[in-house]
C-alpha cells in the first residue's frame, strides 16, 4: 500500500513538467525557404524568446544570445526525411553600460557575418530574433525531381529543473516549406 502513494506522488512531480505547450512559450514562426542558384536562403523569426530574465541580463552586460539550429532534409513522401547536412546561427548580444549601446554579433558556422551597434532595445530585439534571406545551405548535387526543406529551432540557454538541475530550454523543430531546384 505505501507504493501507491509514492507512485502518485513521483506522477504528480512530473505533471508539471511534461504540461502542453502555452501560447506565451517561445516559437520559431514564419519559415521559409527559397533558393538562388545552388544557395538555400531562409527567414524565420523567434516569437516571445525575450524573456524578463533575458533582458535583465543582457543589460548586466554579460554577453547573451540565442543559438538557432538548421538542418537540410531531401523531402521522402513515404518514409523520414534525409538529413543532408546541418548548421548553426548564433546571435549574440552585449551592453556598453558606459554608451549605452547594444553590440549584436551574428556567427553562421562559427563565422562572423554581421556586427551591429545599436541603441533601441526594440531594435536589438529585432536584430536577435529576425532573419530574412540569410544563405544557409549549399546544394551540391541537387535533382530537380526531389523536394529539400529546411527544419529549424533555437536553443534559448539554460534553466533550472527542480530548482538545482540545469536544463536546456530550446523551442520545437519547425519546418519549412518545399522547394525544388531549377534546371540548370
Amino acid at each position: 500500500m505505501r507504493a501507491l502513494p509514492a507512485l502518485l506522488l513521483g506522477g504528480g512531480l512530473l505533471l508539471p513538467l511534461s504540461a502542453p505547450a502555452s501560447a506565451a512559450d517561445p516559437a520559431v514562426e514564419d519559415l521559409a525557404i527559397a533558393l538562388n542558384g545552388v544557395q538555400v536562403l531562409a527567414s524565420f523569426r523567434l516569437e516571445g524568446g525575450f524573456s524578463p530574465q533575458l533582458r535583465e541580463r543582457i543589460d548586466s552586460g554579460l554577453p547573451t544570445g540565442f543559438l538557432f539550429e538548421l538542418e537540410l532534409a531531401r523531402d521522402r513522401k513515404r518514409w523520414w526525411d534525409e538529413v543532408l547536412g546541418s548548421t548553426r546561427i548564433e546571435v549574440v548580444a552585449m551592453f556598453n553600460a558606459v554608451t549605452r549601446e547594444y553590440l549584436v554579433n551574428t556567427k553562421h558556422a562559427g563565422k562572423l557575418i554581421d556586427s551591429r551597434t545599436l541603441r533601441d532595445p526594440a531594435e536589438l530585439e529585432q536584430a536577435m530574433s529576425r532573419f530574412a534571406a540569410v544563405p544557409v545551405f549549399v546544394l551540391r548535387g541537387a535533382s530537380r525531381r526531389e523536394r529539400y526543406l529546411v527544419r529549424v529551432r533555437a536553443e534559448l540557454g539554460t534553466d533550472n529543473l527542480l530548482g538545482f538541475v540545469p536544463v536546456m530550454r530550446s523551442t520545437d523543430w519547425v519546418e519549412s516549406n518545399k522547394v525544388r531546384p531549377r534546371e540548370p
